[in-house]
């Protein structure tokens, strides 16, 4: 069992969390929900004994595993293993110092505090007092699909969904009692997540996981924690009905705060009409009605406004029309690494107006056709035809071709030619204060660099949007948002993405990656799922 008393956290100036009073029960798959920035990774890295905190996080004989985010590697320039043997140095080292403050007298001033350092230290304990076992770790490796080379190779020259893998295999190779997980299902190929949805239900009874992927959730899930205005609420039953249930809340609360409005304007009204009666007439009765219609007015409780729920983002996508036309015309491309083939003698035509989604295994060369298409990458056998001076908005989900030491205002005065002025009226459209344009682009969440990449495009005239894993960290309100101006977008979307119900509202075509084939389907992906 997990008991959360009195918990709080500020992150900076702001406060994600005050006084959170909650538990958590063996046997239970959780999921976190809540929009980006709320604090989802941060709670979630205090269960773990990765952050302080204010209160206290109390476990009973529970050895938890943790998978952080892919992009959370330290050191990129190392291998996996040498990152495994690093991490476990570090853990001795933080378990050292907090011996140290356990035994200074400082410690045993109050016996609040005392627990609360004890309490940090057992956490501490639950997630790294017991070894990696290495037999397992190969076998879920195995699973995975990576084999002993690429464990040789640097982190910054796997794929996403390669190292999405390894964080995977790291966590579920540990014999714990609880398994928390942040965002698995991110770059991981289709059969990947419906095999890792499958382990988990055979073999992990206790769970709490921050996902964005519906399908993934309802297959796991039987408990929903919403975090929202600092708070936790929990929602029994799959996310499914959690959504439901959600909906007729928010209805619940408008048509309260709705009936409530109205029935304060009509007792000010009232009070009005009295209070001028009163002063024609010269009467002490009218007016002291009017004071008191007015106090009882005053009075009401109007409930809470469940548009101040709602975060109203605005995503849009310009474009210069284009008539019908060719956009693309690959001729009998082939495209190589090394000894690696990716796909060969491949011609596929990509006409005006198309919404794309291409899938396919890690490491099938989805992101390198991509890639090529936007002129990044040569092939390295046959030609391709672009229409000429085509204007492209590329979307990388870590901002990895970009000087990351630069502040967000640097990256988007570059990047779009815009002032600050018009720099922070973009911002507000994104659910973003102006302290952002501040903050270093290294130290942004996956959250924020998805909204921030996403805003850079809607700041530019395209007629072609290259969108490379779009939804990955997106919460699912601002994912709609974007079906929605993907929809509307006159000019042609290609897509990478593992997302099946992002691509069964988007998608018009399919292109499979496989056995160095480019296979079309046409329709969404679960009309290309039936023809499978």
């Amino acid at each position: 069992m997990i008991n959360i008393t009195d918990f709080s956290k500020r992150f900076g100036r702001e406060n994600l969390f005050e006084d959170i009073n909650l538990m958590y029960r063996p046997n239970k798959r959780v999921t976190l929900v809540g929009k980006n920035g709320s604090g989802k990774t941060t709670f979630l890295r205090c269960l773990g004994g990765q952050e302080d905190f204010s209160g206290t996080i109390s476990i009973e004989d529970l050895k938890i595993s943790m998978m952080e985010q892919e992009n959370n590697f330290e050191n990129l320039d190392k291998t996996f293993n040498d990152y495994l043997k690093d991490k476990k140095s570090k853990l001795e080292e933080k378990k050292k110092e907090l011996e140290e403050k356990m035994g200074e007298p400082e410690a045993y001033e109050t016996e609040e505090k005392f627990t609360e350092l004890l309490d940090r230290y057992n956490l501490l304990l639950a997630g790294s007092s017991f070894n990696l076992e290495g037999a397992d770790l190969i076998a879920i490796l195995e699973k995975l699909n990576i084999q002993g080379p690429l464990l040789d190779k640097k982190i910054s020259e796997l794929s996403g969904g390669q190292k999405i893998k390894l964080r995977l295999a790291e966590c579920l190779a540990k014999k714990a009692d609880i398994y928390l997980l942040d965002e698995p299902t991110n770059h991981l190929d289709l059969e990947t997540s419906e095999w890792l949805a499958d382990y988990i239900l055979e073999n992990i009874p206790s769970l709490i996981v921050i996902s964005h992927d519906r399908y993934f959730l309802n297959e796991i899930v039987d408990e929903v924690w919403k975090i929202e205005e600092r708070k936790i609420k929990k929602y029994p039953g799959k996310y499914d009905k959690y959504e439901r249930e959600e909906a007729k809340y928010l209805e619940i609360l408008r048509i309260k705060f709705k009936d409530n409005t109205k029935r304060k304007e009509k007792l000010l009204a009232s009070s009005k009409e009295k209070r001028d009666w009163a002063s024609r007439a010269g009467s002490k009765t009218l007016r002291k009605l009017a004071d008191r219609l007015q106090e009882e007015a005053e009075n009401i409780n109007l409930g809470i406004n469940p548009e101040d729920l709602i975060v109203e983002m605005k995503i849009n996508f310009t474009s210069k029309e284009l008539h019908k036309c060719e956009i693309f015309r690959l001729t009998n491309i082939t495209k190589k690494f090394e000894n690696e083939t990716l796909f060969k003698n491949i011609t596929k035509e990509i006409e005006q107006g198309e919404k794309i989604a291409i899938i396919g295994a890690n490491g099938a060369g989805k992101t390198t056709l991509l890639k090529i298409m936007r002129g990044d990458e040569e092939v390295s056998e046959g030609g391709i035809y672009k229409r000429k001076d085509l204007k492209i908005g590329y979307f990388d989900q870590e901002l990895n071709d970009i000087e990351r030491s630069q502040t967000v205002e640097e990256f988007l005065k570059k990047e779009t030619g815009k002032g600050k002025a018009q720099l922070l009226s973009a911002l507000s459209k994104f659910d973003f204060d102006k302290n952002f344009l501040e903050q270093p682009i290294q130290k942004l969440s996956g959250g924020e660099k998805g909204r921030l990449n996403l805003l850079r495009i809607t700041m530019e005239d395209n007629e072609v949007l290259l969108l490379d894993e779009p939804t990955n960290n997106l919460d699912i309100h601002l994912k709609d948002l974007l079906e929605n101006a993907i929809k509307k977008f006159p000019g042609t979307v290609i897509i990478v993405s593992h997302d099946r119900h992002f691509m069964d509202k988007v998608a018009t075509r399919i292109l499979e990656i496989k056995d160095q084939k480019i296979e079309s389907f046409m329709g969404n992906y679960s009309q290309y799922k039936k023809l499978m």
